[in-house]
């Protein structure tokens, strides 16, 4: 569909805003009129026609959009002078809980509106440069020079002030939304600013966010949740208590985000970087945080932060701990090993620095400034609670610091310099973090699995950037990397990371689940856009089950293989069976295996969850219930081979058989037990062969199936065949001696 199509079908899908369009129809249908004219180059009547429609049709746009933003301006400014600002308000007492929950109405039209009103602007630019293009082009065809070219500019100024000001409607849509909750549950709190506690836990997952979805997740939090603005008074009251004016020119410069910057610390081996993948218990990370734009002075402020991961085996939390320090004495602290003045390692945060600095020089290998990470950060949150917390960080880049130019005497890497683009990684979509104390609330379950959020657990920018600015240096990979095809690791997309389809559910039998269809993954482009074929590395496939010797099939029963546990325990993959399993397979596989192997989209090498040590046990027990059956099936067969089960036996030997009819029933117990005997050895053995197997398959992360779908089925079969033929000869001795 081209961009006249999509466009008009845009508009006729907003009847009441249809007539403020750009009527793109009707300046497409002038344009193929002077065309079919022709002589373009002397009819100059039709050139300045069209330039001064043209022209009248950007400034009746850019009135309509001025009259928008006031009109919005003056919505918003009503509701404020309406609403209490919590239970302790005067006007609390006046407004009933039936007119509250209108005005919760309001603000949601009034966000739908907004967001709305955003795309109309973006999509009515776009329409002007579409039609100028076209016009320009149609006149250098005619070989005729444009005096002056189509100027919409004046819309398109409008446009990036309503762009500016979405972010203040946010705002102040926040402060009107906790309003509303206050009161419907008479609570009191708008004047309170946040305190960041000194220590807490919670349960935090991680999402990415498209950024043509973004804003429509902001307006979908902020219903639950206010924005969090550090320093700001929640529900926009002043010192004195009065209301803020609502269209003042402060209001006007209200940001929902704060830039935060952060200058990580790594070996030259990347020590940290392989620690913290592979997750082991006291792996550590040191970085240098900051709030806003850094500047020169000796005072401006800094924290250096810890962050110490404990596995949840060991009964303890992991931690971030932090400590204040003044920019001038960052490098005597970190560098030197000194004290800052005014700190003793008898304090707290002297205690901290002192560990700190500690670590830094562990073994023998000095950290030294690896990578920097800067992003605008939003976060939403109650004031006087810490229950729920969700932050989004946009604009989120990723720079080397190692051999970067500095100033004199400066820390870290100079941003005012020349960025080589080698030396910097932009990240292609936000970051969301959930953070709960409890149980998630509803709404937050409705955000998550409402499609615009995909789930990257455990994702980190650090090891994001490290990963992309060092690749030499890496042994591991990130989870969340991929092979590219060409033997090495890219990140996954956002339809990659989405893609959550159960291949085996596709397949399943109605009979048995009628009901049951796959999901549709959150966010998946229905066209495939962005994926890229590639050959699995997961060892999940059909193409990887490759016959092998006998030898071999017994000895990788008891000796293990690949790079050891600790290498699978963790969310990462080793690169070196990673990157080099494809050229292995196509190597070692059939031409009708590569084709499969091929074929197989990259999200299928995914590896998503960290394994768990009940994972093994669980095994280990499904193990031994087969064990416990099979030594049952084969006492049983022992017992009917020694003829102990017949009655009348004297220690199950023929020689006290006193009649026929007791041979034939020992001959009948002989051959059940010869029957199920074997029967119970290859259960045995099989269940061995099982537990290797599966065990194998969990330390690899395999995309399979870990139900036994064969085994049961063949083991039933065969006990069935037992049973059968010893009830038949049993019954043909009963009637041959009935």
């Amino acid at each position: 569909m081209g961009f006249g199509a999509s466009f008009e079908a845009q508009a006729q899908a907003r009847p009441n805003e249809r007539a403020n369009y750009v009527r793109y129809a009707a300046f497409k249908e002038k344009l193929l009129a002077m065309a079919a004219k022709g002589n373009l180059r002397r009819d100059s009547a039709a050139r300045e026609g069209f330039a001064r429609d043209y022209q009248a049709e950007v400034d009746r746009l850019t009135r309509f959009a001025g009259s928008s933003v006031e009109s919005i301006w003056m919505r918003i400014d009503l509701v404020h002078g309406e609403l209490p600002a919590d239970a302790k308000d005067p006007k609390a007492q006046k407004i009933s809980l039936y007119r509250v929950q209108d005005i919760e109405q309001d603000i949601d039209d009034l966000g739908k509106e907004i967001l709305s009103f955003r795309e109309f602007m973006s999509s009515n630019v776009e329409a002007f440069q579409h039609i100028a293009q076209k016009f320009h082009q149609m006149l250098r065809e005619s070989g005729v020079k444009a005096k002056s070219p189509l100027d919409a500019s004046a819309f398109s100024a409008k446009r990036d002030e309503v762009e500016r000001l979405v972010e203040t409607f946010l705002v102040l849509l926040s402060d009107l939304y906790a309003r509303a909750r206050r009161t419907k549950n008479n609570k009191e709190g708008g004047d309170a600013v946040w305190v960041p506690p000194e220590s807490f836990q919670r349960k935090t997952t991680k999402y990415w966010v498209k950024a043509e979805d973004l804003l429509a997740v902001k307006f979908q939090i902020i219903k639950h949740l206010p924005l969090l603005i550090f320093g700001r008074k929640q529900g926009g009251k002043t010192e004195e208590g009065g209301s803020l004016s609502f269209v003042s020119q402060n209001e006007e410069t209200l940001r929902d985000s704060q830039k935060i910057s952060s200058v990580y610390y790594d070996t030259e081996d990347l020590q940290v970087y392989h620690n913290r993948l592979l997750r082991h218990d006291f792996a550590s990370l040191v970085r240098v945080r900051w709030y806003g734009e850094r500047d020169d002075s000796l005072e401006f402020p800094l924290f250096v932060e810890r962050k110490v991961h404990r596995e949840f085996w060991t009964g303890n939390k992991s931690v971030k701990e932090r400590c204040p320090i003044n920019q001038g004495d960052l490098s005597a602290a970190l560098d030197l090993g000194r004290m800052p003045p005014g700190l003793t390692k008898d304090d707290k945060s002297g205690a901290l620095l002192a560990s700190i600095q500690s670590f830094l020089r562990e073994g023998g290998k000095k950290q030294v400034p690896m990578v920097r990470t800067q992003y605008m950060r939003s976060a939403y949150q109650e004031a006087t609670s810490n229950a729920v917390r969700i932050s989004i960080d946009t604009d989120l880049k990723m720079v080397r610091e190692r051999g970067a130019p500095r100033r004199e005497g400066d820390w870290c890497r100079d941003m005012a310099a020349p960025l080589p683009p080698c030396d910097v990684v932009d990240f292609p979509y936000a970051v969301l973090e959930v953070k709960l104390q409890d149980e998630p609330a509803p709404w937050v379950n409705e955000l998550t699995e409402g499609g615009m959020l995909v789930a990257v657990p455990k994702f980190s920018k650090f090891q994001n950037g490290m990963a992309l600015l060092y690749p030499s240096k890496l042994r591991n990979s990130p989870w969340w990397f991929l092979p590219d095809g060409k033997g090495g690791m890219t990140p996954a997309n956002f339809e990659e990371m989405a893609d959550t389809r159960d291949p085996y559910l596709e397949k399943a039998n109605p009979a048995f689940f009628g009901e049951a269809k796959a999901p549709a993954p959150a966010g998946r482009n229905p066209s495939g856009a962005g994926k890229l074929e590639h050959v699995n590395c997961t060892k999940g496939s059909k193409g990887l089950e490759r016959k092998r010797s006998v030898g071999k099939m017994v000895k990788s029963l008891f000796v293990a293989t690949g790079d050891g546990p600790n290498e699978y325990h963790i969310m990462c993959m080793p690169l070196s069976r990673r990157s080099s399993s494809a050229k292995k397979q196509a190597a070692e596989g059939s031409d009708e295996e590569s084709s499969d192997l091929t074929m197989t989209p990259r999200a299928k090498a995914i590896v998503r969850t960290r394994i768990e040590p009940k994972t093994f046990f669980a095994n280990e027990r499904t193990f031994l219930s087969w064990l416990q059956v099979s030594v049952i099936v084969i006492f049983m067969a022992f017992s009917l081979l020694d003829g102990s089960t017949v009655g009348g036996m004297i220690g199950g030997s023929k020689k006290s058989v006193a009649d026929e009819e007791d041979n034939h029933r020992l001959h009948a117990s002989q051959i059940s037990g010869a029957l199920l005997a074997p029967i119970g050895i290859a259960m045995m053995g099989y269940a061995l062969y099982v537990h290797r197997m599966r065990s194998v398959q969990i330390l690899r992360r395999d995309t399979v199936r870990f139900d036994d779908q064969k085994g049961p089925v063949i083991i039933v079969c065969a006990l069935c065949f037992a049973v059968t033929v010893a009830y038949a000869i049993g019954l043909s001795s009963l009637i041959a001696h009935g």
